[in-house]
């Protein structure tokens, strides 16, 4: 966005390579190849020779320069042989001059000075370079060179364009500093820009005096937003203050007295037709319709359009008929058109209290609404209150019959829409705005002018344009105007009665050509108060008012005369007498750098700065900005000293205009050279950014892992340690780099920013909340620098830089990690540090701030992978995917009927669609401009969607059934539907009542338009059909056939073909099975071609220029192919996606299943050369301790961590993998046991592990050796483990049979078991064992088939609470306490729902259960194990009471429970609850620090409780493709308490630990 407007509003020089002279003020133009030309080039040539013997001569002092200079000539013989042009020759004859004077200085001394000696070596190293490339042509043999003489023509260019850069560099970076050998001078700015702003040796030792300093002004501030949040409103909507008609920030002013008369009655007479007084005013200048409900003012620049806004909002307002303003600038808020509704609701609010009780229900709804999208903005903030204020009957006469709402100046707002957004979303609501009534002043920029053709918008609009009004009324009021205030400056200084003289007055009027601005600022002009002068002042503005006047040709800028006016403006400031300096230099020359400095940051900063942070960002003396800038009084509202804080204001934007145009500022001592400008304002960022550090705010470390909007004082601290200058150079460094040229000490800054700074500069970012823009920053730079390093012929100075690395990989950093980069700077340190690939220096450079405790052991990458984003979306799956044309956003549609825009750089949602049918979205399409985008669901229905607004265009409900697809013609005239009911419709957007009926024998699941306007749908019964769109009859209903029938038949009912794709140049048509074949065939005669291989169903498909065809694939890796060859090029691993989407720049890719959303790069292409492949064998073999890389096709299906904290078990599809936790490493593996029930089962100690199968058989084996140690038969396992418990000398295992037994085995060489416990009909599934040894609780269930469970047996000490009752799918659940040592049940409970997972308190006095629906319920079980063994049981029947505990989210599956170690809580998977101290065990652990810690994950964040009872605390943020996978067990706790292991979404294992683990 900023490059356009900067390229917008700089010369037409700005916007070339960034490489050009700085010193040529426009751009040179070929001369006519004549003889008088050529007699041209040969005297330039001469000249040029004569300048570099004296230069051979002068370079006595360094002997390889003197060496280079002579051999240049051989360089100058190749440009007269094969060049007879002399711009470029003149362009290095000005340079050797200057090159000239500086050797001259340095002979007049004894030695030459260390530094410039350095210098001056390295340039002869650089003319030798060219040189030699200039020797090997002049060798050719004459025959090659007359043959080659083309290019050597284009060779020579190149070659004085690299000497040119070479002495230019070394003239702007030698001269003055390097001439001192004084070590202690500051090192000068860049060279580029000391060439544009060289001044005398005085001036570099003045600027030596110079201070930095740093404003630390933040009371004022902090008081201001105190105010802003005593306004409930006011915080909700977070208006701008400052673009308020009466905003003390507006440097406009109201029409003078007695002018724009005729203008004000019709805007009177059109808000106000009936008012009494308007026979008393003038006629208006044009019939006022006051029907329409807006009238747009425009003109061109200076013509009045913002006097006269504020002039009529100042009269509305005291007449109570203004109901809210926006005065836009460009500037700060006042240009963003996100501000615009929300701040004229709040206004609306203050003015009408009905309004503002609506407007605080919708806020209450939805308190974001001052962020979304300004469409939604005015649906929600303006329309719906004003509609429901106008229909409450409560309060009648709410509103006026009419009530103005101003906008001036809307074209300085930043819009890059074609068509204005603001009048986008006024064309969709216009009709209900009423008593609202839009006046809008911009100047006819296009994108407004279209939104003034938009229908709706044209009906309601009356026009006025300014310049179109007649020219005596213009004449008439700027001759009062001038007349009236030369009047007032008379008085003021004494003046003759006859000063100005009539002639005087008409001829001032006369060079004003009508426009305002030049009589606004020829009075301020006049009226200057430093020199007090008036006469002369005005004798002097008339003198070159005149000369621009009688020198103007016919074809002259219609500003030529108000340019004449700004120059001797800026002369002025310039006194024309100083004398030089002992260095040579003059005061003259001091101040207009210093001047031409200020101005050019003036006129290309990104937002406007007050002196202070100007003095700080330029590196000027404070007070520096304020000493010169007073004199430009008439040109720029400079703040009042005690409102420091208040910007320099340009009072017309036709100033910046003026200083950026070198055919308009003709004096070359004021033109201000965009990419010169830009290059110092860059650097100084970089200098400023060199005060960035980790932890800025200096924020205790308690709060490391707080959100932003947590830290205490946050803005306060914010203002304090981030100035204004420094914050200006965080947000803005890019924008200035990319349009600077880059030399050698801009370079060597932006190095050491890049290996030092990178992560702070984003710290500052997330604190002042603009991380949104820092990928597209970021990416930026590297594309310009890129561009530069190809392009390094013409940029010689520019060595080789990791830089663009470095930005890459800090790219990468903030689209994995920028959720919790943009909510918190402190935590965003660790979690880079944590989760950051192994080998990526922004790890590194995390890692040396970082605090953190947790360290990744397994499951990290060395490099960044192919994935970019990953997100979790909320709600139900998603069922739809399409990128934007451009690839900047990705449309999602979901099982809720939601369509979310994403930013496709970092997955953020831009705004929702809002879909009234809730049924699931099943195809997006966006239309070839990618502003419109069309959607289909399972209701039939086809939307048509603004991208910008969200709003919803036109909706068809042509079909019966689901619509499948959707698509675009790629000229964007037509769209068609393919659905479940058989049918594809076809229609044109322009007409969409009426559509074409294309028949299919089954239901359509894709269409596509191909490259030449056909469509292509795809049936279910195998069928493509060909259909031209050219010549169809849209005013008939007839049946259409296809042209050509492509016939899939596999020889099944159901080929199962799915989706389609056509070649860019419409040969080629694809066509993916459900099988994962891909048959091509040729569109023009139906000749099937090849068939690609695959695996799964083929979900999506696109052809790229390059004649390439992406693949994408339900369960198999994408591809990419090259169809001739029928061979892959790449592919992107990927398990399982349900749909997916490619970018148009054939690089990017978007996935999705169910809820995760992914982009992801395509890889480097495959190699066959199989030396690499050895290679890449060996490194893996390398990286084995941390991964082994094992099947690539085995799922991880969960991971536990043994009891001791010490061991990992990942548990894959076919085979086991046991880790040691301390280094990550994979100790052994079992690949001989698959397709068992995880997780797997640990021994008390660790010792052992269990695991069984479905085909009932259990195995344990030795957790340090692997070694199998016992087997067991006919176990029933469980979806939520083996079923297999470990008894406490781990010298037997209990588990349950099919034979509705519960056995015992004994474990070592000779295993062994029997039976413990049997009831015939029961199912058996969850154990427990007693931490004694000498209980067990079982879950079983039974068949209501089967007579109820027995509970009359005499071994019963107690009954149950509830009877037997039949649950979910007929059955009885029952729970049971077992003594084992009998196998008698001591006692029996009965359940409506199964029992999942059950456990017993360290003390055995309390027993947990949880069901299938997420219930827990605590026993206890004191009566039947009394807790001192030498007290007697008492005797039956005993109690044992139930108590039901909330635990985490209702209805949410427990997999695990479990007491905490301290038996004072439950912890039931990713939860921790305390449990009633009148519940919990009768012996609990005292609270000790030394307690293991639990840890657990809920909503995106890993928390811990180190305290019983303590709230959790954050330990870390997961990024989404770290987080644990929904199904799994959710349970990371460990006996340590310091280990965290889980199965993430990405189906890999990822073991953490924290600082204490060894």
């Amino acid at each position: 966005m900023h490059h356009l407007r900067a390229k917008r509003r700089a010369s037409p020089e700005s916007s070339t390579l960034a490489v050009s002279s700085p010193s040529t003020g426009t751009q040179p133009t070929a001369t006519t190849r004549d003889s008088r030309g050529k007699g041209r080039a040969k005297t330039t040539q001469n000249l040029l020779i004569s300048a570099l013997k004296i230069t051979k001569e002068l370079s006595s002092t360094c002997p390889p320069l003197r060496e280079a200079v002579g051999a240049l000539l051989i360089v100058l013989e190749a440009y007269k042989k094969y060049s007879d042009t002399i711009e470029t020759i003149e362009t290095l004859l000005s340079r050797i001059q200057p090159l000239n004077e500086i050797l001259k200085k340095v002979g007049s001394g004894s030695d030459c000075p260390q530094a410039l000696e350095k210098r001056l070596g390295t340039l002869a190293s650089k003319l030798t370079e060219v040189v030699n490339a200039a020797e090997k042509v002049q060798s050719k043999r004459w025959i090659v060179q007359f043959i080659n003489s083309a290019d050597y023509t284009e060779k020579t260019e190149s070659w004085i364009k690299m000497l040119d850069w070479h002495i230019r560099s070394f003239v702007a970076s030698a001269d003055q500093s390097s001439l001192s050998a004084d070590s202690e001078r500051p090192s000068q700015l860049e060279g580029t820009i000391m060439l544009e702003l060289t001044v005398d040796q005085g001036f570099n030792m003045m600027n030596s005096r110079f201070d930095e300093v740093v404003e630390r002004i933040h009371e004022l501030r902090a008081d201001l937003d105190i105010l802003a949040h005593d306004d409930p409103l006011r915080k909700a909507l977070r208006p701008v203050a400052e673009a308020l008609w009466y905003s003390g920030s507006s440097v406009h002013v109201q029409c003078h007295e007695n002018t724009r008369m005729e203008v004000l009655a019709m805007l009177r007479s059109w808000l106000q037709p009936d008012h009494p007084h308007l026979a008393q005013l003038p006629s208006p200048v044009l019939p006022a319709l006051s029907n329409r409900s807006i009238l747009w003012i425009h003109a061109l620049a200076g013509s009045g359009k913002s006097t006269i806004a504020l002039t009529v909002a100042d009269c509305w307002e005291k007449a109570e008929l203004l109901g809210a303003s926006f005065f836009c600038a460009r500037d700060g808020n006042r240009s963003n058109v996100n501000c615009i509704f929300r701040t004229l609701a709040y206004q609306l609010a203050l003015r009408f209290p009905a309004f503002r009780d609506q407007l605080t229900k919708v806020l209450e709804k939805d308190p974001d609404l001052y962020s979304s999208h300004p469409t939604r903005q005015l649906e929600k903030l303006i329309v719906a209150p004003l509609r429901a204020a106008r229909a409450d009957v409560q309060s009648p006469n709410t509103f006026p019959t009419h009530v103005a709402v101003v906008i001036d100046a809307l074209d300085e707002c930043t819009d890059n829409d074609a068509v204005s957004i603001i009048l986008k979303s006024l064309a969709l609501y216009i009709g209900q705005l009423a008593p609202l009534k839009f006046l809008i002043t911009s100047r006819p920029e296009e994108n407004i002018a279209r939104g003034f053709l938009l229908r709706n918008i044209s009906e309601n609009t009356q026009e006025l344009a300014l310049n179109k009004t007649p020219e005596d009324l213009r004449k008439r009021d700027i001759s009062t105007f001038l007349r009236s205030r030369l009047a007032a400056i008379r008085e003021d200084y004494f003046l003759d009665a006859s000063w100005p003289t009539s002639q005087q007055l008409e001829n001032l009027v006369d060079l004003s050509e009508h426009l305002f601005i030049f009589a606004s600022l020829a009075a301020r002009y006049i009226e200057d108060k430093v020199e007090r002068d008036p006469q002369r002042r005005l004798a002097s503005l008339l003198d070159v008012g005149n000369e621009a006047a009688e020198n103007r040709g016919p074809s002259a800028s219609p500003f030529q005369i108000l340019d004449s006016l700004y120059i001797q403006v800026l002369r002025n400031v310039v006194p024309n007498n100083a004398t030089p300096d002992h260095a040579g230099g003059t005061p003259e020359a001091v101040l207009k750098a210093r001047l031409k400095l200020i101005l050019g940051t003036i006129v290309l900063a990104e937002q406007r700065l007050s002196p202070s942070t100007l003095d700080a960002l330029l590196g000027l003396q404070a007070g520096t900005v304020r000493r010169v800038l007073p004199v430009l009084s008439s040109i720029l509202a400079i703040p009042d000293r005690r409102e420091d804080l208040d910007p320099v204001d340009i009072i017309h934007l036709s100033f910046p205009n003026f200083l950026l145009d070198p055919t308009r500022c003709t004096d070359q001592s004021f033109l201000v050279r965009p990419h010169i400008q830009h290059s110092h304002i860059a650097f100084r960022c970089l200098k400023l950014m060199e005060a960035l550090k980790y932890n800025i705010l200096e924020v205790t470390s308690e709060h490391d892992c707080v959100l932003n909007s947590e830290i205490p004082d946050l803005l306060a601290r914010i203002s304090q340690h981030i100035p204004p200058a420094l914050q200006y150079a965080c947000k803005y460094w890019t924008r200035h780099l990319c349009e600077a040229e880059v030399g050698e000490e801009l370079l060597t800054a932006l190095e050491e920013f890049c290996k030092f700074r990178l992560l702070h500069w984003l710290e500052v970012l997330s604190l002042l909340g603009c991380v949104d823009g820092a990928v597209m920053a970021l990416q930026s730079v590297q594309a310009f620098l890129n561009l530069l390093i190809r392009l390094r012929t013409l940029t010689p100075s520019l060595r080789a830089t990791d830089v663009p690395s470095l930005l890459y990989d800090c790219e990468r950093a903030v689209r994995a990690f920028y959720p919790i980069i943009s909510i918190s700077a402190m935590h965003m340190y660790s979690t880079i540090a944590i989760f950051a690939p192994l080998d990526t220096p922004i790890r590194r450079l995390a890692a040396a701030n970082a605090r953190t405790s947790l360290a990744v052991r397994v499951g990290l990458q060395n490099t960044w992978s192919d994935t970019l984003v990953s997100r979790v979306m909320e709600e139900q799956r998603i069922g739809a995917l399409a990128f934007s044309p451009d690839g900047t956003y990705v449309a999602c549609g979901q099982g809720v009927g939601t369509i979310r825009l994403l930013n496709a750089h970092t997955g953020t949602e831009l705004r929702a669609f809002e879909c009234h049918a809730k049924d699931l979205i099943r195809s997006l399409s966006f239309s070839p401009t990618g502003k419109e985008l069309l959607s289909s669901s399972d209701n039939g229905a086809v939307d048509l969607w603004d991208v910008a607004t969200g709003a919803k265009l036109y909706t068809w409900q042509a079909h019966s059934d689901s619509v499948n697809s959707v698509a675009w013609s790629l000229d964007g005239t037509l769209a068609a539907s393919a659905s479940d009911d058989n049918t594809v419709r076809l229609w044109r957007v322009a007409s969409p009542e009426t559509m074409v009926v294309l028949q299919h024998d089954a239901s359509v699941s894709h269409v596509v338009f191909a490259p030449d306007g056909d469509l292509l749908s795809l049936s279910r019964d195998g069928s493509c059909k060909i259909w031209s769109t050219r010549g169809v009859d849209w005013g008939t209903e007839a049946n259409i056939e296809p042209t050509q029938t492509l016939k899939h038949d596999s020889g099944a009912d159901d080929p199962g073909v799915y989706t389609v794709a056509v070649s860019l140049d419409s040969r080629l048509v694809a066509c993916g099975l459900d099988d994962g074949k891909i048959i091509l065939w040729t569109k023009s005669d139906g000749q099937r071609v090849r068939s690609l291989p695959g695996h799964s169903m083929v979900i999506s498909l696109a052809f790229y220029p390059s004649g390439l065809l992406a693949a994408a694939y339900q369960s198999s890796p994408f591809t990419l192919w090259d169809v001739s060859a029928g061979a892959p090029v790449k592919r992107a691993g990927r398990e399982y996606a349900s749909v997916a989407a490619f970018a148009s720049d054939c690089v990017h890719i978007a996935h999705a299943v169910g809820r995760q959303f992914h982009v992801r790069l395509w890889p480097p292409e495959l190699k066959q050369n199989a030396t690499r492949t050895k290679a890449i064998t060996r490194k893996l073999k390398q990286l084995a301790r941390r991964e082994p890389v094992g099947n690539r096709r085995t799922h991880l299906q969960a991971a536990t961590i043994s009891p001791t904290g010490k061991l990992v078990l990942a548990e894959y599809e076919d085979e086991l993998r046991m880790y040691e936790v301390s280094t990550g490493r994979c100790m052994h593996t079992i690949d001989d046991f698959s397709n068992h029930y995880p997780p797997a089962i640990w021994s008390p100690t660790g010792r052992l592990f269990a695991c069984a199968r479905p085909d009932g058989v259990a195995r344990v084996w030795k957790a340090d050796s692997g070694e199998h140690v016992g087997t067991f038969r006919n176990c029933v396992g469980q979806d939520n483990g083996p079923g297999v418990v470990f008894t406490r000398d781990e010298q037997h295992v209990l588990f349950p049979t099919r034979d509705d037994t519960i056995r015992r085995g004994k474990i070592g060489a000779r295993t062994s078991s029997e039976d413990l416990f049997q009831s015939v009909g029961d199912e058996f599934g969850a154990l427990a064992v007693s931490s004694d040894g000498k209980w067990i609780l079982s879950a079983s269930h039974r068949h209501r088939s089967q007579s109820p469970p027995d509970t009359s047996s005499a071994t019963l000490l107690a009954h149950p609470c509830r009877q037997p009752v039949v649950g979910e799918n007929g059955y009885y659940r029952t729970l049971r306490l077992h003594d084992v040592t009998t196998g008698h049940v001591v006692w029996i409970e009965h359940h409506l729902q199964g029992i999942r997972s059950i456990a017993f308190s360290e003390d055995c006095t309390r027993a947990l259960a949880s069901n299938s629906r997420g219930e827990v319920f605590l026993y206890d079980l004191t009566q039947i194990i009394p807790p001192d063994p030498s007290v007697p049981r008492s005797p039956p029947p005993l109690a044992v009471p139930e108590h039901q505990l909330t635990v985490g989210e209702t209805g949410r599956y427990i997999a695990r429970i479990s007491f905490s170690p301290d038996g004072r809580a439950v912890i039931a998977d990713s939860t921790y609850t305390s449990i009633p101290s009148e519940l919990q065990p009768l012996h609990t652990t005292s609270t000790d620090p030394s307690l293991p810690a639990m840890s657990f994950y809920d909503r995106d964040w890993l928390w811990h409780i180190n305290h019983p009872h303590s709230d959790p605390d954050r330990l870390c943020w997961i990024p989404s493709m770290f987080r644990p996978f929904t199904d799994s067990i959710r349970h990371f706790s460990s006996a340590s308490g310091q280990v965290i292991v889980y199965v993430t979404v990405e189906g890999s294992l990822l073991v953490m630990v924290r600082a204490s683990t060894s």
